[in-house]
């Protein structure tokens, strides 16, 4: 039977420890250098019957003795085959992957926690200290399907030097990719038509969890990209993590991760099209086959199907379409509308044509977009927030705002 690995130094303590201690002295011993009383003893024991030099060292181990509760060396072998199988192909491949693999196969399935220490012993496993432990992490997911898209894209290289941009379009609580592009750039007109291949097939969702980039939100920006305006008449919230805090796109940011593995391990793409081909069978494979551990093992698909769904957002009613970021100069709108770029005066006010329309003093010296016709104005601030409407009169040239001349903002 095997020693416990206990230091030489506390070994010779142990030897010539006095033969008859006084009481309490053994436990003190035993607690200080961090061993139980029976081993004390037993190597006390193997001294008188092997000598004082066969006690110094540990017995070897019998390599060909196993623990009674140790996996068999098939099961051994047959996770690491496994393992190696699905980091062949792209897959993830961690225990929890591996065990959920075998049981599929009808093979027993040690825990995660025997696997990681077999592929540990085995060498199969990079050491990464960097990382932060699961319990670190604040996880945070929507209640129910369709009620928050996360919108994301990464960068992959072709074969002809050039790069493409991969967007993939994700469910948060089911993790279904609900659509994925390829496209040679990430622009703002990619990011409408993945959006709108994913609202074709299953539904207009409530919230678009994106990035700060100014192909999707940049509001916190000052500015109103395509994306927001597009889905803003849909009903769609359009929401965006911290600048500089990933994490809360963790879900999309996870996936590229996933995807980015299994791309590397196929022949690399040529052109747009065989990269689309490739994301398309990826997604089917990562919706429909692939366990995820956040579902408790179950699919993507599955999650999807088990619901509950959310309920398709209401556009919100709008008088005059509001501006795009393109409309920076007078144009004609093929209803008649005029769209016009102004600067509020220090007053805040702003004229259109001959009229003087007062906005209020927090508008002065800001950038606002103005639709009007012959009768009507609509004013928009340079988010796209709609701030004001008012009805032309024939023959008045002042519209004031309906506040006292002494009104100042903060002030009740």
């Amino acid at each position: 039977m095997a020693d416990k690995v206990v230091g030489m130094d506390v070994r010779a303590l142990v030897v010539v420890f006095e033969q008859d201690p006084a009481r309490g002295a053994v436990t003190r011993f035993c607690r200080e250098h961090g061993v139980s009383r029976s081993w004390f003893y037993e190597l006390r024991a193997r001294a008188a019957a092997e000598g004082v030099v066969a006690a110094l060292s540990p017995r070897p181990r019998d390599p060909g003795k196993r623990s009674p509760l140790a996996i068999s060396v098939a099961i051994e072998e047959a996770a690491v085959l496994l393992r190696k199988e699905l980091a062949d192909a792209g897959w993830d491949h961690g225990p929890v992957t591996v065990a959920h693999h075998l049981a599929a196969r009808g093979l027993p399935a040690p825990a995660p926690s025997t696997l990681a220490r077999v592929f540990t012993r085995r060498g199969l496993v990079t050491a990464q200290p960097q990382k932060r432990p699961r319990s670190a992490t604040r996880r945070f997911e929507f209640a129910m399907v369709h009620q928050c898209w996360q919108l994301d894209s990464f960068v992959w290289p072709l074969t002809d030097g050039s790069n493409a941009a991969v967007y993939q379009l994700e469910d948060d609580r089911s993790r279904f990719v609900i659509a994925s592009l390829a496209e040679r750039g990430e622009t703002s007109a990619g990011a409408v038509r993945v959006v709108d291949c994913g609202i074709a097939a299953f539904q207009v969702p409530q919230v678009l969890l994106t990035d700060n980039g100014s192909a999707f939100n940049a509001t916190r920006r000052g500015s109103r990209s395509r994306l927001v305006e597009h889905l803003t008449l849909l009903g769609v919230q359009c929401i965006t993590g911290r600048p500089g805090h990933p994490q809360t796109q963790g879900k999309n940011e996870r996936i590229h991760q996933s995807t980015q593995r299994w791309l590397r391990a196929q022949p690399r793409a040529g052109s747009i099209a065989q990269l689309q081909a490739q994301i398309e069978q990826f997604d089917d494979y990562y919706n429909h086959h692939r366990p995820h551990q956040s579902l408790r093992m179950r699919t993507p698909a599955q999650a999807l199907a088990d619901g509950p769904v959310a309920i398709a957002p209401i556009p919100p009613p709008r008088p005059l379409d509001p501006p795009g970021r393109r409309d920076r100069t007078r144009v004609q709108a093929p209803t008649g509308v005029l769209v016009q770029p102004r600067r509020v005066d220090a007053k805040g006010k702003i004229r259109v044509r001959t009229v003087a329309i007062l906005l209020g003093c927090e508008y002065a010296h800001t950038s606002v977009t103005v639709l009007h016709d012959e009768h009507h104005v609509e004013v928009f601030d340079a988010a796209g927030t709609h701030i004001r409407s008012q009805h032309l009169e024939p023959g008045k040239r002042y519209y004031s705002n309906g506040r006292p001349k002494t009104y100042r903002p903060g002030k009740p």
